[in-house]
């Protein structure tokens, strides 16, 4: 048997942490049997107020297997009995002592939750191996410290490590406030020192610093684990953009044994076979006709002798007389770029550039200027790029096609300006006897009114409509709904006596479309009880037209509100005993005058199905606690039901003692009644 210290801290609401189930679990997800040995709580400065109680919120429910809430299956920790109203502070902790026969790899606490009168959940738990009870974090760490969330009422943690390292050009990294690098090798100590937990916390600044390969280096020691995932965001794109310039190869697999060929169809830019083989291809030539002895290739092309002569030539002629001899010859121009040397002008989103051919023959390309020419860009897959036009092979494989063309839109032309300029890379196809291409003229087709309508002076009126607000309170709730006639967004924030209570920090809610729903819950902690109290929501539209709601109430308690006949309050919201019937000395045998009570309903809200009954823990014998719907006659009954109640709405019940001749002297008797119901 070995000896661990799990230890809450802190409580999210409440007077009290109230947990209902601890469970420890080995590396295979195996429960473990553990006994509670002792307690250490910082606010009684010894064992939990319940921890040794008889009947209620002892430690026998932290491993008794029952995760449902009652006072004999739940424990309640950080109780102040001498402020029973009073929240734990984060300071405060309680440190439970388990013995168990094996280390525990995860853990699973299961809390109450977060209803007032049922206490909180802890905000922070670690496990400890060994150390001191009464001593806070002592002992060997065995669980790191996890700060625990106030949306769950069951909660899990291991002891299991996970950490990540960086690799990036061969170099083994981590990050602190920039990246720190390790070597060529990362050792599993290194991965314990200096790997990242969490690497969400890495900016996107500081990846943008590894340009190229990056690898994501992940270390546990949880031999369970099979495989990691990593969440990463990016900028959209393409995998025609990612597979540009790339050789692609595109592998099929069937199931299919009378399969004997795949059919892959490709749409690409029209091209020729010339395109694709160059000027140089040896022609190969097969059959399997015996009588076959020679093979003959007919080719048509746009040939000429003077095209096998390389760099400038001059034609000469000579004739015996004076009459002067002519030469002429046609030929397909070299590759050239042509540059614009006027800039268009934008008033627009650009819908189309046109280019008007002769020939759709040859490659054309494009680049466009937006600084009269300085330097030279082109947009592929939504994004800008400079290339060098003054290279041709370059203009020719970079520039933009007629297709990348027609993809401009107004937001790749966003800061842009209002000015462009073309250059064009023009190539004809050599092996076409037509026409080779020729450009008449660019025509930009723009959505713009230009020099049409003159505007001298314009005036805008918002006619505007103040934001309305309906709110009622009821009890301690707050309900309603926020509208703006005018559908625009809406805010509000709510102040309680002057200070801010909602949001906390004084500040209006965000913008949000109207109409918007209110439902607070008024915080009996926050309010001056039995004096009258200002609860005012100011709230504002879209322009800021800002308009106020505000009611006056007297402070009372919220809840199922025990009240005795004149109307005082026997208990508060929190539990906390205001005022006790008193039916003074009983002598065994005998049977008290019935005394009359009153439950209210302070939630707020309807309910239904209301169950009244003495809680059984206080039982004695030869004593009972008789309940009755009216008092004369009394028909005594161990519980009361009672079916829709509205909010504010009273229940009134009778109560008496009756006992026998074998009740025990008790000079003090207490009993409890305890009330539920099912909100509506």
């Amino acid at each position: 048997m070995a000896d661990y210290i799990i230890q809450l801290e802190g409580c999210f609401f409440g007077n009290s942490i109230r947990i209902n189930e601890i469970e420890l679990f080995d590396r295979g997800n195996n429960k473990l049997t553990y006994s509670v040995a002792n307690a250490y709580d910082s606010v009684a400065k010894n064992v939990p107020y319940y921890w040794n109680h008889a009947t209620v919120f002892n430690k026998n429910g932290l491993n008794d297997g029952n995760k449902t809430y009652s006072s004999s299956t739940s424990t309640v920790l950080l109780y102040n009995i001498s402020n029973p109203s009073a929240t734990p502070l984060d300071s405060d902790f309680v440190r439970i002592l388990v013995s168990c026969n094996s280390k525990p790899f995860k853990a699973t606490l299961n809390f109450v939750g977060l209803d007032p009168l049922l206490g909180g959940v802890a905000k922070f738990v670690s496990v400890f191996e060994g150390g001191v009870l009464s001593s806070k974090d002592s002992g060997t760490n065995i669980i790191a410290r996890k700060s625990l969330t106030n949306s769950f009422t069951e909660q899990s943690f291991d002891n299991s490590f996970h950490f990540t390292l960086i690799k990036h050009n061969s170099l083994y990294k981590y990050f602190l406030t920039n990246w720190t690098e390790l070597g060529t090798i990362a050792t599993e100590q290194d991965y314990l020192t200096y790997g990242m937990k969490d690497i969400s916390i890495i900016p996107e600044s500081s990846w943008s610093q590894l340009q190229g390969e990056v690898e994501l280096n992940y270390y546990t020691d949880d031999p369970t684990k099979t495989e990691a995932s990593f969440s990463i965001e990016t900028e959209p794109f393409t995998l025609a953009e990612e597979w540009e310039d790339k050789e692609i190869k595109i592998i099929e697999y069937t199931d299919d044994p009378n399969q004997t060929e795949s059919t892959i169809t490709i749409e690409t830019e029209p091209f020729t076979i010339y395109d694709e083989l160059g000027d140089s291809v040896d022609v190969l030539y097969y059959t399997d006709d015996p009588s076959k002895t020679s093979a003959e290739l007919n080719i048509t092309a746009n040939y000429s002798p003077l095209d096998e002569l390389e760099g400038d030539f001059d034609v000469v002629t000579w004739s015996d007389n004076n009459n002067p001899k002519v030469a002429s010859t046609s030929s397909t121009p070299s590759p050239q770029s042509i540059i614009q040397t006027d800039d268009y002008y934008m008033y627009g989103d650009i819908l189309s550039i046109v280019d008007k051919l002769n020939s759709t023959n040859g490659t054309l390309r494009y680049a466009v200027s937006f600084n009269e020419g300085n330097t030279w860009e082109v947009c592929k897959f939504g994004k800008w790029r400079t290339i060098d036009i003054s290279s041709l092979a370059t203009f020719k494989k970079s520039g933009m096609s007629h297709y990348d063309i027609a993809l401009i839109n107004s937001t790749s032309l966003k800061n842009k300006g209002n000015q462009i300029r073309f250059a064009y890379y023009i190539e004809d196809n050599i092996h076409n006897s037509d026409t080779g291409i020729a450009i008449d003229n660019m025509k930009l087709n723009i959505n713009s009114a230009t020099e049409t309508i003159k505007i001298d002076n314009v005036a805008f009126y918002v006619l505007n409509t103040n934001a309305t607000i309906q709110l009622s309170l009821t009890g301690s709730k707050l309900t309603g709904t926020l509208d703006d006639s005018d559908q625009g967004k809406v805010q509000y924030r709510i102040l309680l006596n002057d200070n801010p209570y909602y949001p906390s920090d004084g500040s209006f809610t965000r913008l949000a479309p109207s109409p918007q729903d209110i439902d607070i819950n008024i915080s009996d902690r926050d309010v001056i009880f039995n004096q009258p109290n200002v609860l005012k929501v100011e709230f504002q539209d879209y322009w800021g037209e800002t308009d106020y709601w505000e009611t006056t109430f007297v402070g009372t308690y919220s809840g199922l509100m025990f009240m005795d006949e004149s109307g005082e309050y026997l208990s508060d919201t929190f539990g906390g005993i205001l005022k006790q019937l008193d039916f003074g000395v009983i002598i065994a045998g005998q049977t008290t005058l019935t005394q009359k009570v009153r439950i209210k309903n302070q939630l707020g809200y309807a309910i239904d199905n209301v169950y009244l009954a003495m809680d059984k823990k206080y039982e004695r014998d030869g004593v009972v606690v008789e309940l009755s719907r009216q008092a004369n006659p009394f028909l005594p009954i161990d519980y009361l039901t009672y079916g829709l109640t509205q909010p504010d709405e009273t229940i009134v019940f009778y109560v008496r003692i009756a006992t026998d001749m074998r009740a025990q002297p008790n000079p003090n008797g207490l009993f409890e009644l305890v009330v539920n119901a099912d909100r509506v």
